[in-house]
């Protein structure tokens, strides 16, 4: 008795819920919409002063995992300050040195030795050499500059063409004197050389254009002063430079005079076998014409290795200043008019600064742009919400409830994740949302008016409320959580963008199903209760054309034909439609007329599932990992986009060619910075037990450097200061004893018994400021950064070193397939692993890194995480599709047909030329959460039907396509139309995501409303088989006097 008056009181408790929402939605829908309209203001309006609304497209690394702590502390620390105060471009690669070597700006000057060091000062000193004369500009200042000020021009050889050849040479030339430095405005953007005075030389002149004479002025070029007259320098290039230098003074030189063509044919000779000799040994020593200088920023990869003696990547430097005074602008403008476009038939010109600011500023206002594509699609979806309700009340508080689940997600992730941090991709949401959305809105009209045509003629919208509303909200439910849950699913990735966009879109699809079921559907309440006055009188008003446009049409029509007959008017109090059929329109076409045709021909039609499957399963296993670490936004045509891939892969000094490994001592592997923000970077945590003083110490860092350089890296590639130390020891001291002079050498370099040191182990109370000395004698580098800037001294001061790391040449590129890269990195792993357990103490706690390792973790984690998101999916979707139909075997042709969705998508792709990169990864996350919808539509519709006793598989199947066929199929279309708008787009990302949707859309409805409902009708159970539900209790089938 007890447990039965529980029950009772609970299902009395849940009866008096129910009524009190629909009394809410039905009797004060008004109420009931502010209500929620206050709300989601309130939420975002709390989400938007928590967390504001900037736009970010950084973070696309790992954080957290142990590679990227391994790599975050020494990241921060090659980006800390060099001198001056002056941070580094953190967008800079870390150099690797082996290749690129000797052409680095002094202040970026990494040598291996000080003759590499000392011929990048006296190149310096060429360069700021001032005259107080005119002089006549020959070039002889030359050199490859690399600076984020000046502008960097790649050429890139068409197939089959040598760039040092004479022909070659004379267009790159005259690609930089005539086309790209005569850009109207050039110089006001130019780097100048030193100014002079006046006479000018004989065949100078004086004007605007870069080779003339004028004031040394960026904002009035033509303003001559005779106390300050200065010109545009020089490119930089072996085009500019080789035929100035040999005393030439027209580009077309190389192809007219034979004298110049025989000296860069023998000069070529030379920078062949110079290179040669380079990829044999690095040490090398090179006698090439001055005039044709071997240089790693200026060769490509290939040349002179294997036989190949044409070169097919070249480049240049553009001397510019005012880059950030309008500078990015200037040649922003040059790059989309193509006035500096090249038109050679023997390479093509790619050319942007060095940090990429003129693509950045491209992206930025391409996003822009594009995002204003993005509305405009959404604006498609609302006019196909209007087309299928024919109602601008319900159009419009479609438009309010998928707007407003954006600011409510903010709230989410703003306030109560208490993440700031906001990337690009969360716009894409919006258009994701709409989709979504207009989904939600369909389900809910649709079966609002199906309820409407199974109620008596005239019923108000409380009666139509009480047959539909819960059904519909539970429909919905379980799609929604599904695919929020698709979404959140995706948070495991770590990195920040993917991560913050799996719960921003999680959220707003949540709260997008809120604001339906209250927002929404108190309209559409709203909107029956006026509109059954017009079915009811048979007559029209300007509000009925507004709120029921087709309903309008067709009381229209049955006027004009009852007098068309002579029959009289409909009478207040009759009915219009008292005669018509409890099914509508589209419930009949569906049922009547396709599934029939369906059901025919059900088996083959499960064959064509079944070996959709298959090819689908096969094609989305062959989806491989992406070979470049960019994130790549403009599309491969675009000149930017060559400029960054050939800037980090083609030449020898490339960043992204051979992988360093860093082995660090000093610095605690972890990351303790905000990782859903890419601003907030780790502090440092130094590891104070680092002590090298100790003469066993010291000969273990020697040995471990040569001992490394000979079993781990690739053709002996070592930076190691160590060692470079224990040489100088030995130089120093054989010159304090030929010269018998006193110097701060003998005063801190001692052995322990007192004497000068010629080699390592010094006396552990001078090794530090005997290394020191070294450090600021030379200009070697650890941990990426000048050996000095690792000094401090400690509470009692004594100067110590903070940090140490020695890099190390492997046998990989960063272009190798992922799989190699984890295979080199876990060989490192061990390695150092096992040298550190047998370390000394105050050595112990060393460890390895590198940028290429961080590189790999991102793409292995965008892998792992979208096969484990698709996986938690899947069986959340069982659980899900389980709880709904409540059999399962409808829950496991649910999953089969999900599945199928899945791999064929992303069977296609691959076909595409995809890889398995972000933003694919992205699209995949999307598409996991737009797959699960329909087929769960269509299992419940057809569990629901199955219930009903006697109910056979083709009556349930007919049952489940005539009713959830109509609002699958029109979100479907309606993601499909505006999906085709972002095709348009010029940001890869929004190209790929309406490639990805449209093919989601295609797919998904195609299987939902044809293979699985034939599956269905064909196999799918019947008599309570597989019901869930039953497996424990006895509980009878639902009677039904019909289905359909």
């Amino acid at each position: 008795m007890v447990t039965t008056s529980t029950s009772s009181s609970t299902s009395s408790r849940a009866s008096a819920a129910s009524n009190c929402v629909l009394t809410a939605i039905t009797r004060w829908p008004c109420a009931t919409c502010g209500a929620a309209l206050a709300c989601a203001f309130a939420l975002g309006g709390i989400g938007y002063a928590v967390a504001g609304l900037e736009i970010n497209t950084e973070g696309w690394e790992t954080r957290g995992t142990v590679i990227a702590n391994a790599y975050a502390p020494l990241g921060v620390y090659r980006e800390s300050s060099t001198n001056a105060g002056e941070p580094r471009d953190r967008r800079r690669r870390a150099r690797r040195r082996l290749l690129a070597r000797g052409d680095q700006p002094v202040e970026d000057c990494d040598c291996d030795s000080d003759s590499d060091c000392d011929s990048a000062k006296r190149r310096s000193l060429l360069q700021s050499t001032a005259s107080t004369t005119c002089a006549v500009q020959d070039g002889s200042d030359t050199t490859f500059m690399s600076s984020s000020e000046n502008l960097n021009v790649i050429f890139a050889a068409k197939a089959g063409v040598d760039l040092l050849s004479p022909n070659a040479m004379a267009d790159a030339c005259e690609f930089f004197e005539d086309a790209i430095m005569a850009a109207s405005g050039y110089s006001m953007y130019c780097a100048r050389d030193d100014s002079c005075t006046l006479p000018l030389p004989t065949g100078e002149n004086t004007g605007e254009a870069w080779k003339w004479w004028g004031l040394n002025s960026a904002t009035s070029p033509n303003a001559f002063n005779a106390d300050d007259y200065a010109r545009c320098q020089r490119a930089y290039s072996y085009a500019t430079y080789f035929y100035s230098s040999k005393g030439y003074t027209s580009c077309n030189d190389y192809r007219t005079n034979s004298a110049l063509q025989a000296s860069l044919a023998t000069a070529k000779a030379s920078l062949v076998a110079c290179a040669t000799g380079k990829a044999a040994d690095d040490n090398f020593v090179c006698s090439t014409d001055a005039s044709l200088p071997y240089s790693t920023a200026a060769l490509d990869t290939f040349f002179g290795v294997g036989g190949v003696d044409n070169l097919s990547y070249t480049r240049g430097y553009l001397p510019n200043k005012n880059k950030w005074s309008g500078g990015v602008n200037f040649w922003k403008g040059v790059s989309e008019s193509g006035s500096a476009s090249s038109s050679s038939e023997y390479f093509t010109v790619a050319w942007d600064f060095d940090d990429n600011s003129v693509r950045e500023q491209v992206v930025d206002e391409k996003l822009i742009e594009d995002m204003a594509l993005a509305a405009s699609a959404i604006v498609v979806i609302l006019v196909l919400m209007w087309l299928h309700t024919g109602s601008v009340l319900l159009t419009l508080g479609g438009v309010v409830q998928i707007i407003m689940a954006f600011p409510s997600a903010l709230f989410l992730t703003g306030a109560l994740c208490g993440i700031s941090f906001f990337p690009f991709l969360n716009f894409i949401g919006v258009f994701v949302i709409a989709g979504i959305g207009a989904d939600d809105c369909f389900v809910m009209y649709d079966k609002w008016m199906m309820a409407k045509c199974r109620c008596l003629p005239g019923a108000n919208s409380r009666t139509v409320a009480e047959r539909c509303y819960w059904d519909s909200c539970w429909a919905m439910l379980l799609t929604s959580l599904t695919t929020s849950a698709a979404f959140f699913s995706n948070a495991i990735t770590p990195i920040a963008p993917i991560r913050v966009f799996a719960l921003f879109m999680g959220g707003m699809v949540l709260f997008d199903y809120l604001y339906d079921i209250t927002i929404f559907a108190a309209l559409l309440a709203w909107q029956h209760d006026r509109v059954i006055k017009h079915d009811i009188s048979g007559k029209n008003s300007v509000g009925s054309w507004v709120l029921d446009f087709w309903g309008s049409i067709r009381r229209h029509r049955a006027n004009k034909n009852a007098a068309a007959a002579g029959k009289p008017a409909v009478k207040e109090g009759d009915v219009i439609d008292s005669k018509r059929d409890t099914r509508s329109i589209e419930e009949r076409i569906l049922g009547e007329k396709v599934f029939p045709i369906v059901n025919k021909i059900r088996w083959p039609l499960v064959l064509v599932l079944c070996g959709i499957f298959s090819g689908g399963m096969y094609g989305a296993l062959q989806l491989d990992t992406p070979s470049d670490s960019e994130v790549q936004l403009l599309p491969d045509s675009n000149m930017l986009t060559k400029f960054s891939y050939y800037t980090r892969s083609v030449f020898k000094s490339s960043a992204e060619s051979q992988v360093w490994v860093d082995v660090v001592w000093g610095v605690k592997a972890v990351d303790n910075g905000d990782q859903l923000d890419p601003d907030s970077k780790t502090t440092i945590e130094y590891d104070t037990s680092l002590d090298l003083t100790s003469a066993e110490a010291q000969n273990w860092l020697k040995t471990f450097c040569t001992d490394t350089q000979s079993n781990m890296a690739y053709e002996n590639g070592m930076n190691c200061w160590m060692t470079a130390f224990d040489s100088w020891l030995g130089v120093q001291n054989a010159l304090i004893a030929t010269s018998g002079q006193v110097t701060d050498f003998t005063t801190h370099c001692l052995t322990s018994a007192g004497a000068n040191a010629a080699a390592l182990p010094i006396a552990p109370g001078s090794f530090y400021e005997c290394l020191y000395l070294f450090a600021t004698a030379t200009s070697y580098y650890n941990a990426q950064q000048p050996l000095t800037l690792g000094f401090y001294y400690d509470s009692s001061g004594t100067r110590k070193l903070k940090i140490i790391g020695f890099q190390f040449g492997t046998d990989v590129l960063w272009t190798a397939p992922v799989g190699n890269l984890e295979t080199s990195y876990k060989a490192w792993e061990a390695y150092v692993t096992e040298q550190m357990a047998g370390a000394p103490d105050g050595l112990k706690n060393g460890y390895q890194a590198s940028e290429a390792w961080l590189w790999m973790d991102t793409v292995t984690a965008m892998r792992d995480g979208a096969y484990v998101a698709a996986a938690t999916t899947l069986g959340i979707s069982a659980v899900t599709t389980l709880v709904s139909t409540q059999n399962i075997v409808i829950m496991l042709y649910s999953i089969f047909a999900i599945l199928t969705i899945l791999v064929v998508v992303v069977s296609s792709i691959v076909s595409l030329g995809w890889t398995l990169g972000f933003l694919e990864g992205i699209c995949l996350v999307i598409l996991i959460g737009l797959s699960v919808d329909y087929v769960i539509h269509i299992g419940h519709a057809y569990a629901h039907a199955a219930r009903q006793s006697g109910a056979t598989r083709e009556e349930s199947a007919r049952h489940a396509i005539a009713t959830m066929g109509f609002p699958v199929l029109s979100a479907a279309f309606t993601t499909l139309i505006a999906a085709l708008f972002l095709l348009n787009a010029t940001i890869v990302f929004f190209t790929k995501f309406g490639i990805v949707t449209v093919l989601s859309s295609i797919y998904s409805s195609f299987v939902s409303v044809v293979l699985f409902v034939a599956l269905l009708a064909a196999a799918g159970p019947t008599n309570g088989f597989g019901d869930f539900s039953r497996l424990f209790s006895k509980k009878r089938l639902e009677k039904s006097a019909s289905l359909y």
